[in-house]
């Protein structure tokens, strides 16, 4: 699979996974603005946004919430080795 498809893949799993999150440091609406993957698909780093919300504990509970994440990931998206999961606020630097 190319690059884009793996991460428009990530980036629509992870929404779902996202939005089903029963933390009260999560809010209701989170966007995946976007998923980067490194060239040997090791890592992802997702850019989310929320909202009216403080983004270090959205961060904080989508990182306690990794292990869950990358299941998701791996039961639905096909891949020889899933990816490790970075969370970071969309405002931040790009790759």
């Amino acid at each position: 699979m190319k690059p884009e498809q793996v991460q428009a893949q990530l980036a629509r799993v992870l929404s779902a996974a996202i939005s089903e999150l029963r933390d009260p440091r999560v809010p209701l609406i989170v966007t995946v603005e976007r998923v980067a993957v490194t060239s040997d698909y090791g890592l992802a780093r997702v850019y989310v946004s929320a909202i009216g919300s403080d983004m270090s504990e959205l961060l904080e509970a989508l990182s306690r919430a990794r292990g869950h994440l990358q299941r998701e990931v791996a039961a639905q998206v096909k891949l020889r080795r899933t990816p490790t999961l970075e969370f970071y606020a969309a405002d931040e630097a790009r790759l």
